[in-house]
This record gives C-alpha cells, sequence and structure tokens, in this order.
C-alpha cells in the first residue's frame, strides 16, 4: 500500500485555506483539486501556495502542516515554523528568531501545539520580530 501524502493550499488571491484533493503516482500529481470547506473549486493554481503535512499531530489533535507556527514546551518562549528539510526528508520547526531548529518527531507530538499558520496569521511572524 502506498502512503499518500496530504496537502493543503492557501489561495493567496482569496486569502483562504484550501484543501486538496490529489491523484498521485509514484511521487508526482497525476491531478489536484483545491476547494474550499464549502466545496467551492479553484482553478488558479498559479496562486496557492502547497503545504505538505507533516504526518504527526500536536497535543490537541491538530495536524501539524508546513506552515504552521507551534509551541514546543521545552522552549517556552519560542515560536517556530513547521518547515519540510529537503535534504533530509524530514519536517523541521525553526524558530523564528533563527537560535533553534528542532527536528519533529513521532514520539515528541505531545510537546507540540499548533497556534495557527503564517499565511493566516501574520501577527504570528509580527510578534516576534
Amino acid at each position: 500500500m502506498e502512503l499518500i501524502p496530504k496537502f493543503r493550499a492557501w489561495d493567496k488571491t482569496h486569502k483562504k485555506l484550501g484543501l486538496i484533493d490529489a491523484d498521485m503516482q509514484g511521487g508526482y500529481f497525476q491531478s489536484v483539486k483545491i476547494f474550499d470547506e464549502d466545496g467551492d473549486d479553484w482553478q488558479e493554481s498559479e496562486n496557492f501556495i502547497i503545504m505538505q503535512s507533516t504526518g504527526l499531530k500536536d497535543k490537541n489533535g491538530t495536524e501539524i502542516f508546513e506552515g504552521d507556527a507551534l509551541k514546543n514546551n521545552d522552549y517556552p518562549n519560542q515560536t517556530f515554523i513547521c518547515k519540510h528539510s529537503r535534504l533530509q526528508a524530514s519536517f523541521q520547526a525553526e524558530s523564528l528568531n533563527g537560535l533553534l531548529a528542532l527536528s519533529l518527531w513521532k514520539d515528541e507530538e505531545r510537546d507540540w501545539q499548533v497556534l495557527g499558520n503564517i499565511y493566516e496569521n501574520l501577527e504570528l511572524l509580527e510578534e516576534n520580530k
């Protein structure tokens, strides 16, 4: 059974988060539909930022995606942004001030809390500058 990665999309035009229904074969998209929670299909694919799921959930059961702003129990005064590490094929959480980079591991899900994502919640980026 092939594991199918899960994605979501930020629509830069409408400033909305969308869901992705994708047909993948061999790790490549064969067809993609992006739609909002009302089921409306969006067609302007060049206006989207695609975010992959880490496959992990935070301590509240919220799925963690690239672009999510996170808090970690071990670093209460830091806000982290989830990023995909292409070289390691893993996910990392990087501190906004650049001092820390932590890997996201299955056994550490209880330590993370999703605060929102950097596209819907720009204030998360501003707070830490």
